[in-house]
């Protein structure tokens, strides 16, 4: 994706932290950072660190609102290019000043994977966040291919097994920084 202010890369790892303790992706991996569960506070501070997280799920910080204007907050103010969130208008609204939204796919069941689909904007620079991750390994193929792209699994990918499976099919994938360091140990050996 090609915004006025540069590409937007997504890293085929998301590293997720609620910012209390310090992230660093590994070494040779093609990660980023992802703040999730958090509060306001503790995103802004990261995002004044050094090392500006790559994204942030939009929805889980305490004190951000569900609105337009924390998208440009999080975006204009904050510099955090990608942006995650279960409204799909909140991930139009990111794509639409540049950057790349994600809408989460509540993959449970068939019905809310289907309705998920349903409500999801089908725009450029918009993609899908199947949740949980593991899911993703169970769909047909041609599910995963009907999904906006870019497609990240989030959530229950614990082993380096898991995730090299996940990472076959979706073009990013949301890890705890333990799992992220044993994917770049193995990928070094």
């Amino acid at each position: 994706m090609w915004t006025e202010s540069g590409p937007v890369h997504l890293p085929s790892v998301l590293i997720a932290t609620d910012g209390r303790r310090p992230v660093v992706p590994p070494v040779g991996l093609d990660s980023g950072v992802l703040v999730r569960d958090t509060e306001l506070s503790a995103l802004v501070h990261l995002a004044g660190n050094d090392r500006r997280p790559e994204a942030v799920d939009l929805d889980s910080v305490a004190g951000l609102g569900a609105d337009e204007a924390a998208v440009d907050f999080v975006t204009d103010r904050l510099g955090i290019r990608i942006v995650l969130s279960r409204r799909p208008q909140l991930a139009a609204r990111s794509a639409e000043r540049g950057h790349l939204g994600l809408v989460h796919i509540f993959a449970y069941d068939s019905t809310g994977m289907n309705r998920s689909l349903e409500t999801h904007p089908h725009a450029p620079n918009v993609g899908s966040v199947v949740s949980p991750g593991l899911v993703i390994v169970h769909l047909r193929p041609e599910e995963v291919a009907g999904m906006p792209q870019p497609v990240v699994a989030y959530g229950f990918i614990d082993s380096i097994e898991d995730a090299a499976a996940c990472r076959r099919l979706a073009q990013s994938i949301v890890v705890r920084p333990g799992v992220a360091a044993r994917i770049a140990a193995a990928e070094e050996s």
